[in-house]
C-alpha cells in the first residue's frame, strides 16, 4: 500500500493544501515560467492531500482542472486537456478502487496526451504496461534522497544528486521494456525514481516535486510543461 496521506474529502483536501502549498513554496527554487499560455492541464486526483500542492505549482503556468479518479473516461476526454497529471495517492495500482480511471487514462488517453505521473502515478503506469510493483526495502514518510538521473525530459538542466522528497512504501520492482528508467536513488539500493515511455508522451517520478523536501520541484514541473504543445 502506498503510504501517501489518507484520502480526504475534496473540501478538506483543498483547505489543508493551502497551508501545505505555502510551506512547499518556501522551499521551491524560482523557475522561469514556460510559455504555456492557452494550455490546460487536467489532474486526476487519487484522493491524496498532496494533489492540491501540485495544482498550486502547475497553476502558476497554466489553467488547471481537477477530477477525482472516480470520474469516467468520457469525462476526462471531454475536458480536452493539453496535458494530464496523475496524482499521488494511497493504495496499490492493482486495486481498481485505489486508482479508478487512472488506469484507463494511461491506456486510452496518455498515448497521445502528455502525462506526468507522481508516486502512485508512476506505480500505476509501470503496472498498467506490464511491470511489477512491489514493496520498498523500507517505507519512507518524508525523506529526502539524492537522485541520479539522465538529464532529459523533466530532469533537463537539473544537478545530479538533487534531493527528492519521498513518501511511499511501494516501488517499481520490474519496469516493462516499453519504459526507460530515467532516475534512481543515488545509493546502493538504486531504487527506481523515474520512468519515461519509449513511444508515448508519459513521464513519471516516484518522488514528490511539490514537497518542500524537493528543492528543484518547480523546475521539474516547468520542464514537463515546456514539452506540452499549445
Amino acid at each position: 500500500m502506498s503510504t501517501d496521506a489518507d484520502a480526504t474529502t475534496a473540501t478538506d483536501t483543498a483547505a489543508a493544501a493551502d497551508d501545505d502549498a505555502a510551506t512547499a513554496d518556501a522551499g521551491g527554487d524560482a523557475t522561469t515560467a514556460p510559455d504555456a499560455a492557452g494550455r490546460r492541464v487536467l489532474f486526476v486526483d487519487n484522493f491524496d492531500s498532496f494533489t492540491y500542492n501540485l495544482v498550486e505549482y502547475v497553476s502558476a503556468h497554466v489553467d488547471c482542472e481537477v477530477v477525482r479518479n472516480t470520474a469516467s473516461l468520457d469525462a476526462v476526454r471531454a475536458a480536452e486537456p493539453d496535458a494530464i497529471v496523475l496524482s499521488p495517492g494511497p493504495g496499490h495500482p492493482e486495486n481498481e478502487r485505489d486508482v479508478g480511471v487512472t488506469s484507463d487514462v494511461l491506456r486510452e488517453v496518455s498515448r497521445e496526451v502528455p502525462t506526468l505521473g507522481v508516486c502512485l502515478g508512476l506505480e500505476a503506469a509501470v503496472y498498467e504496461y506490464g511491470g511489477r510493483v512491489g514493496r520498498a526495502p523500507e517505507p519512507v514518510h518524508g525523506k529526502a534522497t539524492s537522485i541520479a538521473h539522465d538529464g532529459r525530459g523533466v530532469f533537463a538542466g537539473l544537478d545530479q544528486g538533487f534531493r527528492g522528497g519521498r513518501y511511499h512504501s511501494l516501488i517499481a520492482a520490474e519496469v516493462p521494456e516499453c519504459f526507460a528508467v530515467t532516475a534512481r536513488t543515488d545509493d546502493d539500493a538504486e531504487l527506481v525514481m523515474g520512468v519515461r515511455h519509449r513511444e508515448h508522451p508519459i513521464e513519471c517520478v516516484q518522488f514528490h516535486p511539490e514537497s518542500v523536501l524537493t528543492g528543484v520541484g518547480r523546475d521539474v514541473i516547468a520542464n514537463f510543461l515546456a514539452d506540452v504543445d499549445p
